[in-house]
């Protein structure tokens, strides 16, 4: 924020946030919330298998019709923020250890605490990031688990947990 309001900045994303399905809807909106609030943030909202197909493969496979490529954006230190509420979303599991290799700022939200996903961002904790407690990168609805990403209280849920956040 400093850095938009003393011209510093340098371009690169603010805030990735990231999700398949219904997380990815409620990604979406959730940008759209809070691009209303701080309009000078650059918030990049993009699908997990998106993200995937472009930096996880040694071949990247970009995808027609749509501006993101590897090239797209930096992503060095960007925080990130993952939805998934079973924790187990094959593409947003895969991009919590693929964004690794690009920032140490990875958060989810998920259904609970020990979830895949939450533990592979805890995991990922090191360095940097041992002053600050770990629970404080992972978020949860304390919905309970779900085999997938249902659209029922789940959704109520994660909406709620974010607008949290947002406030």
């Amino acid at each position: 924020m400093r850095q938009h309001d003393d011209g510093s900045h340098d371009g690169s994303v603010d805030l990735l946030i990231s999700g398949c399905e219904v997380s990815l809807w409620l990604g979406e909106q959730f940008h759209s919330d809070l691009h209303r609030v701080f309009p000078k943030l650059k918030i990049v909202t993009l699908s997990a298998n998106k993200l995937l197909g472009e930096l996880g493969q040694s071949f990247p496979i970009p995808q027609v019709n749509f501006p993101f490529h590897a090239g797209s954006y930096d992503l060095r230190q960007t925080p990130c923020l993952l939805i998934s509420h079973s924790g187990g979303t094959f593409a947003t599991l895969a991009c919590s250890n693929l964004l690794k290799s690009f920032t140490q700022h990875i958060f989810c939200v998920t259904s609970e605490w020990d979830t895949q996903v939450a533990a592979s961002i805890r995991k990922g904790l090191g360095g940097a990031k041992k002053h600050v407690h770990v629970a404080s990168y992972v978020f949860t609805t304390h919905v309970g688990l779900r085999p997938a990403e249902p659209c029922t209280v789940s959704v109520v849920a994660t909406h709620q947990v974010l607008t949290q956040l947002l406030l």
